[in-house]
Order: structure tokens, then C-alpha cells, then sequence
């Protein structure tokens, strides 16, 4: 009797539309029309309505060149503690842009979920080359420069619980690989602001953070610049990190949050 109960109130279509969903979030990098319906044997007529649907509640993004589709920052900002009027995404957009068109590299912009950082949002870079960054993907804190910023900003519990679980995985031979070097970035990150990845999740990347806190004072995010260390040189980084540490300043503002800084 059980099962009848269970099975009387169960709504097909509803449970299929999230299945796409949940498929999606383990797959950032897309999946074609045919790739969903083939791994999660709905027919293909189905995914193309559930498809439809989720577009055109902008949940899902479609790549017109690729024919992939991917989960779009709206459903990501959800799964959040950013979200509200304004949203965290929709007010830093502008900023992100005017940022991009005086540093012509990439912006982005992401938030902590758990003990790993996630990238919401992109604003492409103005150069023949740039790297693009599709929304949901997650990243470690520690090769981070938005993670550095994440980790200075926890309380002291979370970030014990982090540094507890945390397994140092080296990606390039900058990659921090101790507590100790970790918490002494930390600790610059809280003092000036602004965090750096210096090729350490990487080679040939550089990015530089800063934080975005609401009227609490409370950080909801961190927006960040990424570029090649082929064109931006290691001594630049600390004028590129005063030009992002603005533009979250001002979309901190935008969120009622002021502070003044101690030169």
C-alpha cells in the first residue's frame, strides 16, 4: 500500500525535468540534446520539452555554435546565499563590464558552496585571446584567488573544518601545498583585499580577487580578473588587484555595504 501511495502522488514529467537537471550540474562542460536523452533514456521529444521549458525560464543556457546545453548562473545563484533584490549576479554585471572594458581581460564573478568555490558569471575578455569560464564550474580554495578571499572571510569554525579536510592537491609546482603558506595568503587577503593566483591551479594563468559584502558586512562573493601570464607580467598584478578591489567596492555599495580603508 505503501508504494500506491508513494506512486499516486509522483509527477513524471517533474521528476524527469530535474533528473536533466541534476545530469547537467555533473556535466558543466554541456550536453547535446541526444547525449541527454541517450545517458538518461528519456525519449528524445521529452528532453527537447523539458529543454524548452528550463530555456525559457532561463535555467538552462543552449550553446547555438555547439548545440550544448548547460546550466545558466540563475539555477547556480539558487543553490546560493546570494540571491534576493538585487541579485548578487545582476548588480555586479555593469561593474564587471566597465572593469573588463579598462583591463580588456576576463571578469568574473562566483560565491562559495561548501568547502569549494563556483563561477556564476563571465564577462569575456576584449583580446584576440581570452579565457572563458563557463558558470558552474567549481574550483578548490586553496589555487584560488577567489578562494583565498573565501577562506579570510569564514569564521574561524568553517575554516578549521576546511583546513582540517583539506588535501593540498598540487596542479602546478606553485600550488600551495601546506597550511601554513595557505594562511599566510589568507591573512594578506583579509588585510588588503584583494587575493592573488599566481599559475597556481594553472600554468599561464594569472587572476586577481577581490570581495563583494552586503549591508551586514557580510561576504556574499567575489568578483575576479583572469589573463595569461604570456601578456600580464607578475609585477602588473598589484595594479590590476587596486582595479578590481574598486570594482567591489563599488558593487559592495550597491548592497548598502560601506567601509573605509586605512591607507
Amino acid at each position: 500500500m505503501k508504494v500506491k501511495i508513494e506512486d499516486k502522488y509522483r509527477v513524471p514529467g517533474l521528476e524527469r525535468g530535474l533528473r536533466v537537471i541534476e545530469f547537467l550540474n555533473c556535466h558543466p562542460d554541456g550536453m547535446t540534446m541526444g547525449e541527454l536523452s541517450s545517458r538518461l533514456g528519456i525519449p528524445t521529444n521529452s528532453i527537447y520539452r523539458i529543454l524548452a521549458t528550463l530555456e525559457r525560464g532561463n535555467y538552462v543556457r543552449k550553446n547555438e555554435n555547439s548545440s550544448l546545453y548547460y546550466l545558466s548562473s540563475k539555477l547556480l545563484s539558487m543553490s546560493t546565499p546570494v540571491t534576493g533584490v538585487p541579485s548578487f549576479v545582476e548588480s555586479s554585471l555593469v561593474h564587471m563590464r566597465t572593469l573588463r572594458d579598462h583591463t580588456k581581460e576576463s571578469i568574473l564573478c562566483g560565491t562559495l558552496l561548501g568547502h569549494e568555490g563556483v563561477v556564476l558569471e563571465q564577462v569575456e575578455g576584449l583580446h584576440s585571446f581570452s579565457f572563458r569560464i563557463k558558470p558552474g564550474l567549481r574550483f578548490p580554495l586553496h589555487t584560488a584567488a577567489p578562494g583565498k578571499l573565501f577562506l579570510a572571510h569564514m569564521s574561524d569554525q568553517d575554516r578549521a573544518d576546511y583546513l582540517d579536510r583539506a588535501t593540498f592537491e598540487k596542479f602546478t609546482p606553485n600550488t600551495l601545498t601546506s597550511e601554513s603558506a595557505l594562511m599566510k595568503e589568507v591573512k594578506l587577503a583579509r588585510q588588503e583585499g584583494y587575493a592573488f593566483d599566481r599559475e597556481e591551479e594553472m600554468i599561464g594563468q594569472f587572476c586577481v580577487a577581490s570581495g563583494v559584502f552586503n549591508r551586514s558586512g557580510r561576504l556574499i562573493g567575489a568578483i575576479w580578473l583572469v589573463a595569461p601570464s604570456s601578456r600580464v607580467r607578475s609585477s602588473d598584478l598589484p595594479g590590476f588587484a587596486i582595479k578590481v578591489r574598486e570594482c567591489a567596492e563599488r558593487i559592495s555599495l550597491s548592497f548598502g555595504h560601506s567601509s573605509l580603508r586605512v591607507a
